[in-house]
């Protein structure tokens, strides 16, 4: 959660910010995705199905995260773009909550 507020922050304060390494680095994918297997091991079946569906879904926002906060050198980050980024960090902000 910490990781996604300071990614938060720093794309509030400078909304060029490449926050790519942070997110490489604090959201791994595969590392997120073990944890979350791990804890999920420890519920029923029926109760994985409903966990294994957030956990989807929070890694498929990591993902988009990810894609929309690439750009290309020298061309600046469009108004939508930073809209997309600052609502998939929102969106994990909640999640990991």
């Amino acid at each position: 959660l910490s990781a996604v507020k300071s990614m938060s922050a720093t794309v509030a304060a400078d909304s060029q910010a490449d926050i790519g390494p942070s997110i490489r680095k604090e959201l791994d994918f595969v590392q997120v995705r073990a944890d979350f297997n791990g804890v999920t091991e420890a519920f029923d079946e029926d109760t994985q199905r409903g966990t294994d569906r957030l956990v989807r879904i929070i890694l498929q926002d990591i993902t988009e995260l990810e894609t929309a906060n690439r750009q290309k050198p020298g061309v600046p980050r469009s108004e939508k773009r930073l809209s997309i980024v600052q609502g998939k960090l929102s969106k994990l902000e909640k999640a990991f909550d």
